[in-house]
């Protein structure tokens, strides 16, 4: 990891909000003046510019491209590939923005193709779209008739334990988490006001992007990453990095097990969503337990809306579905799910992205 990572800025939350209301109203009114057989099919395409994009994160091209322009001839001769089956791929990529074709099949980079690159979201891109993800939604029929996670019947045992076999999988996966955390970081921390409270506890923190960050803006916080053990390399590095050594550390062990004691505010970032509800509530009571009377606990996660609006959550709730048996929840179930726990929720935080902080607290 080199240095510092770069943190995206976000407009305004009315802004954001404003432009979503145009981006949608566009589409369904694209829609109504579209025949329902040609929309319907138009949606299918979309798997196969996912596959698409896919592949050019895998070979690189986004950062092959970051030097200029290159012919397609010398961009199939640096990663390995068919010259005219890249072009081919690299010709439909363009033709929705991600890469632009100039003359003589000459490729140059467009901000969309710019996300692919290392120092974006290329790993939270390409995790989502490796063969096994593309074999567990081969299963999506499985999930839906058995009320079960295809990953198991695809891979023999849960996704997290198959992950976490493999150090090419799991390295992939810690990146993928960090890019998610970059995004999420600047959309967060202007949301919540972190510099009331000492000392932080970011449960399931990872490589810690979030606490870092957190360090970073409020000097006169200390924090606490706990993770699996697999974390703490990469924790440890972003941890030097930010030149945060003497306020943050790297606790091993696992929220089933035991929550590390004595802070004033936990945080659970885009984990409940991965588990049933059982095994939310486990979580969530051993919490409870650590957690002095006067404490804070923030849960970030999605919340779903109801009626038809378009949804970040209705999306990714059928990935939970499929890969690790979790699901999104709306405001109610995020309410019964804390309150038999032993919480209540005290204020909800609406965030410029899709995530929103739930904070709660201790039952009297």
């Amino acid at each position: 990891m080199k240095g510092k990572i770069q943190i995206p800025h976000y407009p305004p939350l009315f802004f954001i909000k404003m432009t979503e209301r145009l981006r949608y109203f566009f589409l369904r009114l694209y829609r109504k003046f579209t025949h329902p057989n040609v929309a319907v099919f138009e949606m299918v395409h979309h798997f196969w510019l996912a596959a698409a994009i896919g592949v050019a994160g895998e070979l690189g091209l986004a950062d092959i491209l970051k030097e200029g322009p290159k012919a397609i001839g010398e961009l199939a001769s640096i990663t390995g590939t068919n010259e005219e089956s890249l072009y081919r791929l690299l010709r439909m990529l363009a033709s929705n923005d991600i890469f632009r074709e100039k003359h003589n099949r000459l490729f140059v980079l467009t901000p969309l193709a710019k996300a692919l690159q290392e120092d974006q979201v290329k790993y939270l891109v390409t995790s989502h779209l490796t063969k096994l993800h593309f074999q567990m939604f081969s299963e999506l029929m499985y999930s839906v008739r058995s009320g079960k996670s295809s990953s198991v019947l695809v891979t023999g045992s849960k996704l997290f334990d198959h992950i976490g076999e493999d150090k090419q999988r799991n390295e992939l996966f810690i990146k993928a988490m960090t890019n998610a955390s970059m995004m999420q970081v600047a959309a967060i921390i202007p949301a919540f006001s972190f510099r009331r409270y000492r000392n932080i506890v970011d449960i399931g923190g990872g490589q810690g992007l979030m606490m870092a960050s957190i360090l970073q803006k409020f000097p006169r916080c200390r924090g606490f990453i706990f993770d699996l053990p697999q974390s703490a390399d990469h924790a440890l590095k972003i941890i030097e990095n930010y030149n945060i050594s003497d306020r943050c550390s790297f606790i091993s062990g696992s929220f089933f097990e035991s929550i590390p004691e004595g802070g004033d505010l936990y945080m659970v970032k885009s984990i409940l969503h991965d588990w049933d509800d059982e095994a939310c509530l486990k979580i969530l009571r051993n919490i409870y337990k650590a957690m002095p009377s006067a404490s804070k606990l923030l849960v970030i996660e999605s919340i779903i809306d109801e009626g038809n609006e378009p949804s970040f959550g209705k999306m990714t709730d059928i990935l939970m579905m499929v890969s690790v048996g979790g699901k999104e929840r709306t405001k109610a179930e995020y309410s019964s799910l804390l309150a038999q726990a032993g919480f209540k929720i005290t204020k909800i935080y609406r965030t410029v992205s899709p995530h929103s902080i739930i904070e709660a607290e201790k039952e009297p």
